[in-house]
């Protein structure tokens, strides 16, 4: 039985927790930073201190990809990449461009305007890009949460090829190398295809293969662990005296490549507190662990209805109360996400049911043997 079996440390469904406390609170993120409510310093309650963590828990999800990572030839790991990871993209993108016209269509009833809303959504998904940028002279949109996956892509390719071509003693400095070269190139243009962001991953996937051969939840040496917490504390100070948060897809980082640095150390410390939480077999454990075995349904999902819904309509509607708009938008998008993922999971039960194939039994000759 699934339920008796203890967690171990190489058991493909260990990540399950986080990934779902992962993206049930990359949602509400995404929903509260819409609407804006400022503290006493300033900064926003909604779009400041939900995000000093956020590239930290984006770490952790690199990692844990990471330690399911397997060196191969360059041209297996391409041919993989582009099938696991591209078609979900692929996917993904037409239909958010589909419904963002035909949603804006139908709210606005103006056909030049949804058309030029339509191309800046379509050319920032063919573009891959991971934030709105302008590309011969026209604006584009962004991806969404679809970056991940792009950077993830290139990450594992980058990776690959590193191993391939470096001996192992220098392979840490070649991944800390991509890292510099990736967040230098951030400084001076803004590349399409998520190249940036891959870059810069590729030592949170170095960190999930190199804790295979450690198991990720055996003890700590005490200087290790404090060292992870001070890393952990250091990035809310560098947020804090720099007002400003760490963010992948926007190339910003608060204390420059050392805190890509520190996001990695924060996040494996993530990692290990929630893999401690995931051995209990409590409700709010096994609700996680399903949310986060769905997480890669739900990821596409999220990006359809974060880009073809004009949230910011209701955000508008709900100006006075912010607060209580946040909590509605948030429901609704769990809600439709919740409903999508379902569907997708009895797809194939529904098909059968509604468009019965016709099946034919082949005749069959006997032939009599002499």
């Amino acid at each position: 039985m699934e339920g008796t079996k203890p967690r171990t440390a190489s058991s493909i469904g260990m990540f399950d927790m986080l990934k779902g406390a992962g993206m049930l609170t990359i949602v509400f993120a995404h929903t509260a930073e819409l609407y804006p409510m400022q503290a006493v310093s300033g900064l926003s309650l909604t779009a400041f201190f939900p995000f000093i963590y956020r590239e930290a828990l984006m770490a952790a999800f690199f990692i844990a990809s990471g330690y399911g990572f397997r060196k191969r030839s360059i041209h297996k790991c391409i041919h993989q990449q582009l099938k696991s990871l591209l078609k979900p993209y692929a996917y993904t993108a037409l239909f958010t461009c589909v419904l963002h016209f035909i949603i804006h269509y139908k709210t606005f009833q103006y056909l030049p305007g949804t058309i030029g809303e339509s191309i800046k959504v379509t050319g920032g998904f063919l573009l891959g890009l991971p934030h709105t940028a302008e590309y011969f002279g026209q604006e584009f949109f962004s991806c969404g949460p679809m970056w991940y996956l792009l950077a993830l892509m290139v990450g594992w390719v980058l990776l690959d090829v590193i191993l391939n071509i470096f001996p192992e003693r220098y392979v840490p400095w070649a991944v800390a190398g991509c890292v510099l070269l990736g967040w230098g190139a951030s400084l001076v243009w803004e590349l399409p295809f998520c190249l940036i962001q891959g870059a810069v991953v590729v030592p949170y996937l170095y960190i999930g293969l190199a804790k295979k051969k450690h198991l990720l939840d055996e003890p700590l040496p005490p200087k290790v662990f404090a060292g992870l917490l001070a890393a952990t504390a250091l990035i809310a100070v560098g947020a804090l005296a720099t007002r400003t948060t760490d963010c992948i897809s926007l190339a910003e980082w608060s204390l420059g490549p050392l805190s890509i640095f520190l996001d990695g150390a924060a996040g494996l410390l993530f990692i290990r507190l929630f893999m401690r939480l995931s051995r209990g077999h409590g409700p709010i454990v096994h609700f996680l662990e399903a949310v986060g075995r769905r997480s890669l349904n739900i990821f596409c999902v999220h990006t359809v209805e974060i880009i073809a819904i004009p949230w910011y309509l209701m955000v508008a509607k709900f100006s006075a109360q912010p607060v209580l708009g946040m909590w509605l938008q948030y429901a609704i998008s769990l809600g439709s996400i919740w409903l999508v993922c379902e569907l997708l999971r009895v797809r194939r039960a529904l098909i059968i049911r509604f468009f019965p194939a016709q099946r034919r039994t082949p005749a069959v000759h006997y032939t009599s043997r002499h």
